[in-house]
């Protein structure tokens, strides 16, 4: 039997890949090595909210629109989606192979032939691994962002956050929340406001055009590559000097470490710096918008987390002397492709694309960021993007009839 298409992962990505693809009248099968929703499951820690609120999370079903779904609310309802999708968990897909006009899936439970595939197996549940990890000394705990889960499962002490990025700040600010000590190596991070002159800066930021971004559009194509502005769960702001006022200790990147000595660059004030340049950027583009459209809006106020703060980042620390017991490392994920094979991804493991198309006849990739759309690695670009690749898929099917 030949399927017309084969979905492979049955995250938000490829349940939304799976609804546009029934939307058309398309058979496929959607294969998920665990569970639906695996990721959102088991590589989340506890107190995790989304970071965006309902108006942007449109798939996961009616909420109210200023709604911040918790980790366990939207492993909820990706079971709502997948209920209503042809999914088949447990199986696994470990290689793949051109066989004559179509393609063969070899998985944990057989071979599956099919005409067309939809990778949505995730460009970021596989945390990256720094080589300074394996040189710290056996007594600290090292968890990753996938594997932290709540403060009280760290042994006692204060504890090293390495990133600043999303989920380096908000494990940062659990921890805190929790009474830890907190040190946090910093990196250059976007962030921008909760609120601006008067509502909140994504609604502005959404009906600006902001989110239909496409990678040609961009001013200079590099920024693809960049870590996404911080924004804080439940409306909240925050920023590296808000987090050093509520007791981080900030430095800078961690750049070096042998054993119980660590180092780092003087990277911490630039850092700061980098933040408080986009959020200006932000606050620019919405205020361009409000001009450019004669809208009326009160007048710009003071950035919450622009403070002035008085820092003095260590070089060299000692993790036994400042009684660090444990580590995070936030230091971002990448994704397993090695699946596709030879020749469909590139040195560093990545897939090769252009734009959601494989240079291979017949397979799509969805949930990656910056696919289609800036959106395309969230929520809300899931369904936008599934929706283009559904209909490449079907004048696909159609072509290969005629």
């Amino acid at each position: 039997m030949v399927i017309d298409c084969v979905v492979v992962g049955a995250g938000p990505a490829g349940l939304a890949a799976s609804s546009s693809l029934s939307g058309l009248g398309i058979e496929h099968v959607v294969l998920e090595r665990a569970r639906s929703g695996e990721t959102w499951r088991t590589q989340r820690w506890d107190s995790l909210h989304i970071n965006n609120p309902a108006f942007m999370n449109t798939m996961l079903g009616a909420q109210d629109p200023d709604t911040y779904l918790t980790r366990q609310e939207v492993v909820q309802r990706l079971e709502e989606l997948a209920s209503r999708a042809p999914v088949l968990t447990g199986v696994d897909v470990v290689g793949l192979a051109r066989l004559d006009d179509r393609w063969l899936l070899r998985t944990s439970g057989g071979q599956l032939q099919a005409r067309t595939i939809v990778v949505a197996s995730g460009g970021e549940n596989v945390p990256r691994v720094p080589a300074l990890a394996g040189r710290l000394p056996d007594r600290i705990m090292q968890r990753y962002a996938a594997t932290y889960r709540k403060p009280s499962d760290l042994p006692e002490g204060a504890v090293l956050v390495v990133g600043s990025a999303q989920s380096g700040t908000q494990i940062s600010e659990d921890l805190l929340a929790a009474g830890r000590r907190v040190w946090l190596a910093t990196c250059p991070v976007g962030r921008a406001s909760a609120k601006y002159r008067g509502r909140d800066t994504l609604r502005w930021l959404d009906e600006a055009g902001f989110f239909e971004h496409r990678p040609e559009d961009l001013p200079d194509p590099r920024l693809v590559q960049a870590v996404p502005a911080l924004r804080a769960p439940l409306g909240h702001d925050i920023s590296l000097q808000l987090l050093s006022n509520a007791g981080a200790t900030l430095t800078g990147r961690l750049v070096a470490g042998q054993g119980e000595t660590l180092a780092f660059d003087d990277s911490t004030a630039a850092n700061i710096a980098y933040g408080n340049h986009a959020a200006a950027d932000i606050r620019g583009m919405i205020d361009a918008h409000i001009q450019a459209h004669g809208l009326s809006a009160p007048a710009a106020e003071p950035d919450p987390g622009e403070l002035p703060i008085e820092i003095d980042p260590p070089r060299q620390l000692h993790l036994r002397n400042a009684g660090i017991g444990s580590v995070i490392w936030c230091t971002g994920y990448t994704g397993a492709f090695h699946w596709l094979g030879e020749g469909l991804t590139d040195a560093a493991g990545a897939p090769l694309r252009q734009g959601a198309a494989s240079p291979a006849p017949g397979i799509w990739f969805i949930g990656l960021r910056w696919l289609i759309h800036r959106t395309s690695g969230n929520f809300i670009g899931f369904p936008r993007d599934a929706e283009v690749i559904a209909n490449c898929v079907r004048s696909f099917l159609r072509a290969r009839v005629s």
